[in-house]
């Protein structure tokens, strides 16, 4: 059984009084329960929204690709052509290091969410 709250714990603790709202519990095993569930689900969001870009970004890589393929048959042929060519691989390599970091950001995200298994285990 919880303690009540002192006059001198509502004015120090507002973000915990503010949890113990939204929990519906003086129970700190209830307060960390939802909070911890919280932070879970919101970052389960956000990895499905970073997969998307990455493979949304994925598919992009692979279509500068084939165009870049394409256009080394044609473009050197061409005015500006060689620019234009030259313009498509740095857009990739640029591309491609923005890959490299979103998977970096998903694989730290996706570390956050077995950590938040362990600490919503903790208060089960």
């Amino acid at each position: 059984m919880a303690t009540p709250s002192t006059p001198y714990a509502l004015v120090q603790t507002p973000k915990f009084q503010e949890l113990k709202k939204f929990a519906d519990s003086n129970n700190l095993e209830d307060i960390f329960r939802f909070l911890f569930s919280q932070e879970y689900s919101g970052n389960e969001g956000f990895i499905t929204l970073l997969e998307k870009m990455r493979d949304d970004l994925v598919e992009k890589i692979k279509g500068v690709e084939k165009l870049i393929e394409e256009g080394e048959a044609f473009c050197p042929f061409h005015d500006e052509g060689d620019v234009g060519l030259e313009f498509m691989k740095q857009t990739l390599e640029r591309d491609k290091k923005v890959l490299a970091a979103l998977t970096g950001v998903i694989d730290l995200a996706c570390e956050g969410r077995e950590e938040k298994k362990f600490h919503l285990s903790c208060f089960a």
